[in-house]
């Protein structure tokens, strides 16, 4: 008889096979080995889906799969808003359950490439029955919202049913739709409730990355603020990557509070169009000084002096593009 391999020893070797797309592929290939393989190889394969679906024919199909995932209550209320839309049975297996890593913009992405070709389905059928679809601005607004509406349930769902997310990326006002007319997403699938989930329900957050409204919408920043801090006094104990945008105020101090006792293991931080006018620098030098990796971009009132101050206590300076950057805005 063959010898054959420990099943202890098969998640690690399998694990060398998460990363690049080629690797993902050579994944997909080893689900059909035999039914141990692919019971190791499911969970690996699933942690980032929107990597090995790169083509949008095949996203649209990884969007059905997911559909098929939601609960019972989020179909019938997207099936309320949209009757002329499929819906999907549920898959044997939560696909849903495996994800760690997500990105708001490829979900989105991948929803309207699932839109995309749901409408191209149609016109063809209306095409061989001699009837032309119009396409006013009016109901390309409406598709768009509703794919937003779509991607931040999947979104919402990802966070509830897998308490592994690891890399967690999130554009609040993209999530929230505000550019639609002003119309904002259902209130169950905000970009609040989104992270409320996350604070609720994950475990092992390796990078926080949020993106606030940029001044031209409605949504609550202080509010979605104070949900970041909850995320990092909850589960940010793994946290490595800390990426805000177009945040400023008490609130931004208050994140940077909540990151003390973080700082050990933090090891890159970066802002974007923030304002640092009430930044606590006296925490914010200490938790900083500390990292391998710091930017800022596009941030206002940062003070020369504090800012050499905080190179003096690090490592090693800052690099010569940051550093333009920032003397940039003085």
């Amino acid at each position: 008889m063959p010898p054959q391999l420990p099943i202890d020893i098969l998640p690690e070797i399998l694990r060398h096979f998460v990363g690049e797309l080629d690797e993902q592929e050579i994944l997909h290939n080893l689900l059909f080995v035999n039914r141990t393989w692919c019971q190791h190889s499911l969970p690996l394969l699933w942690t980032n889906p929107f990597l090995l679906c790169q083509q949008p024919e095949n996203r649209a199909k990884l969007v059905e799969t997911l559909l098929g995932c939601l609960s019972d209550q989020d179909k019938a209320y997207f099936a309320q808003r949209n009757p002329d839309l499929p819906t999907y049975a549920r898959p044997s297996i939560d696909y849903s359950t495996y994800i760690t890593v997500l990105e708001e913009k490829n979900v989105i992405e991948a929803v309207n490439n699932w839109f995309e070709k749901i409408l191209k389905e149609k016109k063809e059928k209306a095409a061989l029955a001699g009837v032309t679809i119009n396409n006013t601005s009016k109901k390309e607004n409406d598709r768009k919202y509703e794919a937003t509406v779509l991607s931040a349930m999947l979104y919402k769902m990802f966070i509830e049913r897998s308490n592994n997310i690891k890399w967690f990326n999130l554009d609040c006002d993209a999530i929230n739709a505000k550019w639609y007319d002003g119309t904002i997403t259902h209130q169950d699938y905000m970009a609040d409730k989104i992270l409320q989930a996350v604070a609720n329900y994950q475990q092992s957050l390796q990078r926080l990355a949020v993106s606030f409204n940029s001044g031209s919408s409605n949504v609550d920043t202080p509010g979605l603020s104070k949900l970041v801090v909850e995320c990092i006094k909850v589960q940010g104990r793994f946290l490595r990557d800390f990426v805000i945008e177009n945040a400023g105020g008490d609130e931004f101090a208050e994140m940077h509070y909540a990151l003390k006792p973080r700082a050990n293991s933090l090891k890159r931080v970066g802002y974007t169009q923030c304002d640092f006018s009430k930044f606590p620098w006296a925490v914010g030098i200490e938790i900083l000084s500390q990292i391998d990796e710091l930017y800022f971009i596009a941030c206002t009132n940062l003070r020369d002096s504090q800012l050499k101050q905080l190179e003096g206590r690090m490592e090693k300076p800052f690099p010569e593009f940051y550093y333009y950057v920032l003397k940039g805005l003085e």
